[in-house]
């Protein structure tokens, strides 16, 4: 089969899956307006990250849908800022703990779609207390950490990693509270720069100029503490002694994607991306003796494989095209349907079968390249 053929197939099966899980009538805590939900046979609500990698992806073809994704979850934002995790079908908010920040990233994504200033204006001072609260409440010496509220309770250390998006991943066996998180600090850089962005549309000069200060910072800062010099690649970093963290993860490849490695930096890590993650991007790198399939343990997930093959892709490396078409035959010869996560080394597809943002994420493989 071509690969173009293959591409169009798999285009047709995720937009038909990402539709599927549209929530079309009222009745929700987040209408008016209209969400998605990651798979509506099995996550019953609406949830953070995932709207706004939803709106990325319906924007091709329905911006007013896309802003919807993500005004319908901005509704839940809290007084000082923060976002939920996730809103309920029934009503139950998952609240005390957030998820990585992408939707100022996803929203002038969007607005480069169809050049909706209003939509801007009505969302730009939303995203200014969700970073504010992240500046008071996440930020330690410089760098972000994941937390949550109710230090000391049963489920804190269990909302923490929820919070990170990588729920049991080898990243945090260490102590999550112990790290600075190299893909977070990248996201809230990407942040930065999309508030830029807006206020420079909106005319804000003084908030142009304090949003490229803050990005120039954060991403000095990254280049400084979460690089291991002596072993050559990225990691999540201790927040008490600064070592760098000796798991590799696609989320090691962030600051690529940012492009704010060097090209030496960027040369290690494509070194990094062919020999312990053999031109795939499991969850974790093959020969980490905690590799498995266990949920964020090993399996392929396309959100995170895709940000950080997109960042070899942008420095040039050959492997990123390998990991891309690796990653499109899993999807495509899984015929039984769009996976939330994959076997890294046989393909099988793992978890939920009608999973949003593996459709999104297909799409950015192929038309975002």
């Amino acid at each position: 089969m071509s690969t173009n053929k293959r591409n169009e197939e798999l285009i047709s099966r995720a937009k038909e899956t990402l539709m599927s899980n549209v929530y079309e009538k009222e009745g929700y805590l987040w209408s008016p307006y209209i969400c998605i939900s990651p798979a509506r046979n099995r996550f019953h609500g609406i949830w953070n990250w995932d709207s706004a990698f939803h709106a990325v992806g319906v924007a091709r073809w329905d911006t007013a849908l896309a802003k919807d994704c993500i005004l319908g979850f901005f509704k839940f934002q809290r007084e000082d800022g923060l976002l939920p995790d996730a809103i309920m079908e029934d009503g139950t908010i998952a609240g005390g703990y957030s998820k990585p920040p992408v939707f100022a990233w996803a929203a002038q994504r969007i607005y480069e779609t169809d050049g909706d200033i209003e939509f801007i204006k009505t969302l730009y001072p939303m995203l200014k207390k969700n970073i504010a609260y992240m500046e008071e409440h996440r930020k330690l010496d410089g760098l972000y950490y994941y937390d949550a509220e109710g230090e000391g309770t049963e489920d804190y250390l269990l909302h923490v990693k929820w919070e990170s998006g990588w729920d049991n991943s080898v990243r945090w066996d260490k102590g999550i509270l112990d790290y600075f998180a190299i893909d977070l600090n990248c996201f809230v850089v990407m942040y930065y720069r999309s508030l830029g962005f807006m206020a420079k549309l909106l005319g804000l000069d003084g908030d142009t100029a304090e949003w490229d200060r803050k990005e120039k910072e954060l991403s000095d800062n990254i280049n400084k503490k979460m690089w291991d010099d002596e072993n050559k690649y990225y990691a999540d970093a201790n927040k008490h002694t600064g070592e760098v963290s000796d798991v590799l993860t696609p989320a090691s490849f962030m600051p690529l994607y940012i492009g704010i490695a060097s090209d030496y930096q960027a040369e290690c890590m494509k070194d990094v991306a062919e020999t312990r993650f053999k031109g795939k991007m499991p969850t974790v790198s093959f020969d980490n003796p905690e590799y498995s399939n266990d949920y964020w343990r090993g399996p392929t997930w396309l959100n995170v494989a895709y940000f950080a093959a997109k960042g070899l892709k942008n420095y040039g490396f050959e492997v990123a095209d390998t990991i891309k078409e690796n990653i499109l035959d899993m999807c495509y010869n899984e015929k039984g349907g769009i996976f939330e996560n994959y076997d890294s080394v046989t393909g099988k597809g793992l978890c939920n079968d009608q999973f949003s943002w593996s459709c999104v994420f297909i799409m950015e493989f192929i038309y975002n390249w």
